[in-house]
């Protein structure tokens, strides 16, 4: 009886495994998904990583939610148009209650009950501190700035108060929202006059 046994148990065990190589199989890349969702949501608008937090931010919180959720049977990994669902809810949910501002005078703050979030890039990275000074996340610039955009974008922001600070002009973080950047007559006039060599 225990030689019948052990062949079965056996057989189990490899079917088993054969199913787990057969889903890690159709899992889909994490870069790529990283790629597929950031494209739908940006919809190819240039920014400066290293002037704006926005698009660093939102790229962080699109990376940590893959990275820390891979693999995890609550998702489907083999469907991109699921993923790109699942990740909305989460951000959706994730910024129901903030209220993000722009006092277009350097500071782009995110408001929530409890405090106010602070963006300052220190050290060539993002740094998101609270009203006592506490820095809750950090992450690094991720710039969608390209050759074609880049002088479209000088015009159209103005950033960094000389304090290590800087701001979209008049837009949030909300993914949802409009993503057209207004040009402010500032901005026009400290850069219609002379443009800095192009990168």
């Amino acid at each position: 009886m225990i030689q019948k046994i052990i062949p079965i148990a056996a057989s189990i065990m490899l079917i088993g495994s054969s199913s787990l190589t057969a889903y890690a199989d159709d899992m889909l890349d994490k870069d790529y998904i990283v790629r597929e969702i950031w494209s739908d949501w940006w919809n190819g608008k240039g920014d400066d990583g290293l002037v704006f937090p926005e698009a660093s931010y939102k790229h962080h919180i699109l990376t940590g939610w893959i990275n820390d959720n891979y693999g995890d049977d609550a998702y489907d990994w083999s469907k991109i148009g699921q993923l790109n669902y699942n990740f909305k809810d989460y951000y959706d949910e994730l910024t129901g209650e903030w209220n993000f501002n722009d006092d277009r005078d350097g500071n782009w703050t995110i408001t929530t009950n409890e405090t106010t979030y602070h963006f300052n890039l220190q050290n060539s990275k993002w740094l998101m501190s609270d009203d006592n000074g506490n820095v809750i996340d950090s992450f690094m610039p991720f710039s969608t700035l390209t050759e074609y955009t880049a002088e479209e974008r000088y015009h159209s922001v103005t950033a960094d108060n000389g304090k290590g600070t800087a701001h979209r002009v008049g837009e949030n973080l909300k993914i949802d929202d409009d993503t057209t950047v207004d040009t402010s007559e500032e901005a026009t006039e400290s850069t219609s006059e002379k443009k800095p060599p192009m990168v």
